[in-house]
């Protein structure tokens, strides 16, 4: 007589059991589709989130140039979902930008955000040298399409001592000239993302000159520089 209560009480034991894992599977189930479905719903509220962010990004950039009128296309290569943004990513290694900068600067200006050095760099609250876009200033970011962001003074006549300060900041003036001048760009600076098309860090500073005769001092740069780079290609055949 217990043996069959022992054996009922297990019967029931077991049935229990069962249906309590049966329940646990079930529940689990529900818990793996609610996760999933959460999942989906943050993964599509953060590319809404994105395409959001690209469009004020445009609408500030818009902004940025709604005062210079009608902007040129661009000329140089840049990637087809790049080419109707306000300022697409340009195609080009960062010898060839220099190259460009050097002979044609203006075909820079549709990928060039102009920027100049931050008021909290300036009053000292900052350490790192920051850079924030300013319709008015004498620095292009410009990004590239292997993610670097290089820096390059805006072309044109330096009038005043403070818009060499200001780019003393950001590059170093090996050659400086009596003012009005123009600048030799010898190699550009580099900048590290804060906010995207917006604040940047300066990461290294590049070389610029200043000339007070920029027709002809520029061009003897530029044969002193092909002399140079024929003299390195010369020396690296003979080695060969």
């Amino acid at each position: 007589m217990d043996s069959d209560k022992i054996v009922e009480s297990v019967k029931f034991l077991l049935k229990s059991v069962r249906q309590l894992s049966d329940r646990f599977v079930e529940a689990n189930e529900g818990i793996s589709t609610t996760f999933d479905n959460v999942m989906s719903d943050v993964k599509e509220l953060k590319t809404r989130l994105q395409s959001l962010d690209e469009g004020f990004a445009e609408i500030r950039d818009q902004q940025l140039i709604s005062g210079e009128g009608s902007r040129s296309a661009p000329e140089l290569p840049t990637s087809a979902e790049q080419r109707d943004k306000v300022f697409p990513v340009l195609n080009l290694p960062n010898e060839a930008v220099l190259d460009v900068y050097r002979n044609t600067p203006a075909l820079l200006e549709p990928f060039a955000r102009p920027c100049s050095v931050s008021g909290k760099t300036l009053s000292g609250e900052l350490n790192e040298v920051e850079l924030e876009t300013f319709a008015q200033g004498t620095t292009w970011a410009i990004e590239l399409q292997n993610g670097d962001w290089v820096l390059v003074p805006r072309p044109g006549m330096l009038q005043r001592q403070t818009q060499l300060d200001g780019l003393s900041r950001i590059f170093n003036v090996v050659d400086e000239a009596v003012l009005p001048a123009e600048v030799d760009l010898l190699s550009f600076s580099t900048a590290t993302v804060v906010e995207h098309g917006r604040r940047w860090y300066l990461k290294e500073k590049g070389d610029i000159g200043v000339l007070s005769n920029p027709l002809e001092q520029s061009l003897e740069t530029r044969l002193r520089r092909i002399e140079d780079q024929l003299g390195l290609r010369q020396n690296s055949s003979g080695n060969s």
